[in-house]
């Protein structure tokens, strides 16, 4: 139903709504009538027939103007996006598949951010390939349409949310306390519960620990979660080959060597629980 049916019939129901509530305020005697009274009531409702049809006819005038005023403006709408659709050297339909990808993006985007910090962490692959899509869809020239580019700014503050959500995943924190050793430190439930993983405070905080065995209070040590982007955690049994090799290029151990001096002194002896930095990071 378009917009002047409904305007017609909304002001035929005020009209005949006005007529009945008026109707239902006079009751007439007809048989007990005089003549001239009669014939003064029919003038009165003549009248005001006539007052109604007047008044319809004006509705009905603005109405037409109404219309008038909104296919003047669903034109100029339509003006506006064909100059949009030319700037952006694109059509109606194309620029709509294109909206309908950016949407798609935001749909995916909003199932990962609800993850929790550790899922997401551990997932940063695909937080890698969700950025990779915004930028492939950037290059494109219809990004800059006014939806489409609101679209794009809020998987952008998406994909802030989720690298901050899952920062506390990452690395916890833990301000020394007097009479505390990394041994004491790694050994605490809320820690990791295990004394050996001192080695993983150590060398995960080599920018504040020269000396494994010098640490003061209130100096503040990252306690690594999950495996960092550009690090390597040593497992058991393992050698700078190995890791090497597990990497992908068995034949790049003396790079991993070099980038980790500071806390490696013999390349034939590393221990479990090291938290390496890969080369070139």
């Amino acid at each position: 139903m378009n917009r002047q049916v409904i305007l017609t019939l909304s002001m035929f129901l005020v009209v005949l709504f006005s007529w009945g509530v008026f109707a239902q305020q006079y009751s007439y005697d007809y048989k007990n009538m005089k003549m001239d009274e009669y014939w003064a009531e029919l003038s009165k409702w003549q009248k005001r027939e006539a007052d109604a049809k007047a008044a319809i006819a004006q509705e009905e005038a603005k109405i037409a103007q109404l219309q008038e005023q909104i296919a003047a403006a669903e034109q100029q709408e339509a003006n506006c996006w064909n100059e949009i659709y030319a700037l952006l050297e694109t059509d109606e339909a194309n620029y709509n598949a294109f909206l309908d990808d950016c949407k798609s993006l935001e749909s995916d985007l909003s199932g990962f951010v609800s993850l929790t910090p550790e899922e997401i962490y551990n997932r940063r692959g695909e937080l890698d390939e969700y950025r990779n899509r915004l930028a492939e869809l950037r290059k494109d020239k219809r990004s800059l349409g006014p939806e489409p580019y609101m679209v794009l700014q809020r998987v952008e503050n998406m994909i802030g949310d989720a690298e901050q959500k899952a920062t506390p995943a990452a690395a916890g924190r833990y301000e020394v306390q007097r009479g505390d050793y990394l041994w004491k430190i790694a050994k605490k439930p809320d820690v990791y519960g295990d004394p050996y993983a001192w080695m993983r405070i150590y060398t995960s905080n080599r920018d504040q620990i020269s000396n494994p065995d010098l640490i003061y209070p209130n100096q503040v040590f990252r306690i690594p979660r999950v495996e960092g982007r550009n690090e390597v955690w040593v497992q058991r049994g393992e050698s700078l080959f190995s890791i090497a090799q597990r990497l992908g290029s068995p034949f790049t151990w003396q790079k991993i060597y070099e980038a980790n001096k500071d806390v490696i002194s013999d390349a034939n002896l590393i221990y479990p629980y090291m938290v390496l930095t890969l080369p070139g990071q």
